[in-house]
């Protein structure tokens, strides 16, 4: 199958009953859940759009396995028919903060080598009247540590456009951050796994990590988070952002008007 850009995508899509955006792509189906972000006071600082996928017999496959096992221009049409729903019904729902999204690296390195995904999505935010700086897309460390320049640079790129950018799933590898320290991120997003080594009582990888982030002036969340004794050994530490079960699990936003 061959990838569609711009106005072909839109073919793509559809509404379910309730209103929202939805994709068609190769037999699957692709829905948004909004996952909420908060500041340590508890005030909303934004969502993390997350996708679903669901195939023909009604089975949900898990995003990341599912994305991993297409044809690489599948899978890159597929990364963008999530943001395209992403955004959509983001807008859709009045919603207020941040949205973040989940970018493939591969969609990163081919935008700044001259593709043209992420101009459209500027339009199509400019449509809907979403400000690109409140628009962060996110990748995990593990693609930046392995991929390097051409991936930072592509991040970069996204920068220079007015788009904010975030690590994902930071502290999960064993490195000296390096290529991390080079993009500085708007926002660091440290691995679950840290938080539970804390409260297992390994007490100084954390707050070192932490340390390491608000040097390079990124703001730093905290991810898993599932407890409220969770939550204020966080708060404790000086965390400014949370996201988390205990805080809010992913689920779809209302439809206050359809655009």
């Amino acid at each position: 199958m061959q990838p569609t850009l711009g106005a072909q995508a839109g073919s793509m899509l559809f509404r379910d009953a309730s209103g929202r955006y939805c994709a068609a792509l190769a037999g699957y189906r692709f829905l948004s859940v909004f996952q909420p972000i908060v500041y340590r006071g508890g005030a909303l600082f934004g969502h993390e759009a997350l996708l679903r996928v669901v195939d023909d017999g009604g089975e949900w496959l898990a995003p990341d396995r599912f994305l991993a096992s297409l044809p690489a221009e599948l899978a890159l049409e597929a990364d963008r028919l999530a943001r395209l729903i992403h955004v959509r019904n983001f807008a859709q729902s009045g919603a207020e903060g941040c949205l973040c999204l989940n970018l493939m690296p591969a969609t990163v390195q081919l935008d700044h080598g001259g593709r043209t995904h992420l101009p459209l999505l500027q339009n199509l935010l400019a449509s809907l009247e979403i400000d690109a700086g409140v628009t962060i897309f996110e990748v995990p460390e593990f693609e930046i540590e392995q991929h390097g320049q051409p991936l930072l640079d592509g991040m970069r790129h996204a920068a220079e456009l007015g788009f904010g950018v975030a690590v994902d799933d930071f502290g999960a590898l064993a490195s000296r951050h390096g290529k991390v320290g080079a993009l500085c991120p708007d926002i660091i997003k440290i691995d679950r796994s840290l938080l539970l080594d804390h409260m297992a009582g390994e007490t100084q990888q954390l707050p070192a990590l932490l340390e390491f982030g608000w040097q390079i002036g990124s703001r730093m969340l905290v991810e898993g988070v599932e407890t409220a004794e969770q939550l204020e050994a966080m708060r404790a530490l000086g965390v400014e952002l949370y996201q988390g079960h205990h805080l809010g699990r992913p689920g779809e936003l209302p439809v206050i008007r359809q655009l």
